[in-house]
């Protein structure tokens, strides 16, 4: 009976050793989420591939090619995929923040609040979808209609510092750095080490010290140019290698020496 088990042990740990064989002759979305865990996403695909060709088309296997696509670079290729899930899905928060993001980032920011409006409709109540469609209508130059949906963010959760960073986005698009400056301060209570916080604080006292400078107040604009410099050089000491940062740093440092040499 031993031997038995023994030998029938030693078949499945064959059959599964031969990974490429069992997955060619048995293909399915577990298998391939397994690859893509392991960090195997070419070969995950190749799984999904067969999937599809044998007419096994899912919401799972257009989400799972969309993420292996997306981390080769090939992000129109995970587009198609987002969107096909979408189709079998429509309006699923998931894929469509993803799917929204992605088109953000592509400048596509009308087909991003599309996209986000429609799983916002689905899905009113769901808090990134939210958090995402508030950011989108900003981007679509509707800060006001941004700034309703953020407010309620706000008042449903005072621990979440990110509608506080999108509202001081809204003020800074709009032109009021006091603000901004405001809804980055109560940010920064809830999370002090937060390098994105300090990176936008120090936007903020640039732009205010730039504004100082236009009305003739040097003095004033200085002091908002040092204090943008401080919070970028404590942002960068938390993203050392972030290159934006400085970036940031270098340009408001020219600012600085700019308008101390008169």
């Amino acid at each position: 009976m031993h031997k038995g088990k023994i030998l029938l042990l030693s078949l499945i740990l064959f059959v599964f050793s031969a990974g490429n064989t069992f997955a060619q002759s048995e293909p399915d979305y577990q298998t391939a989420l397994a690859e893509f865990q392991k960090g195997n996403s070419e070969k995950a695909l190749e799984i999904i591939r067969v999937l599809h060709e044998q007419g096994k088309r899912s919401y799972d296997t257009h989400y799972l090619a969309a993420f292996c696509h997306y981390n080769a670079g090939r992000n129109k290729s995970a587009a198609t995929h987002w969107s096909e899930a979408l189709k079998l899905k429509p309006g699923d928060p998931a894929v469509s923040v993803d799917f929204a993001r992605y088109l953000i980032q592509a400048g596509r920011n009308s087909d991003a609040l599309e996209i986000i409006y429609n799983s916002y409709q689905t899905n009113p109540k769901n808090r990134e979808v939210r958090l995402l469609y508030a950011t989108t209508l900003l981007y679509n130059n509707k800060a006001r209609e941004a700034l309703y949906i953020i407010e309620k963010l706000k008042a449903e959760d005072g621990n979440d510092y990110r509608p506080l960073v999108l509202e001081a986005q809204v003020y800074f698009y709009l032109g009021s750095a006091e603000k901004a400056e405001v809804s980055l301060k109560w940010a920064q209570s809830l999370v002090p080490n937060n390098p994105n916080v300090l990176n936008n604080l120090g936007l903020v006292y640039e732009k205010a010290g730039n504004q100082e400078a236009k009305r003739g107040n040097i003095k004033k604009a200085l002091e908002q140019l040092r204090n943008a410099k401080e919070q970028l050089e404590s942002a960068l000491k938390l993203k050392p290698d972030d290159e934006k940062i400085k970036g940031n740093i270098r340009r408001i440092e020219a600012r600085i020496n700019a308008l101390s040499a008169g």
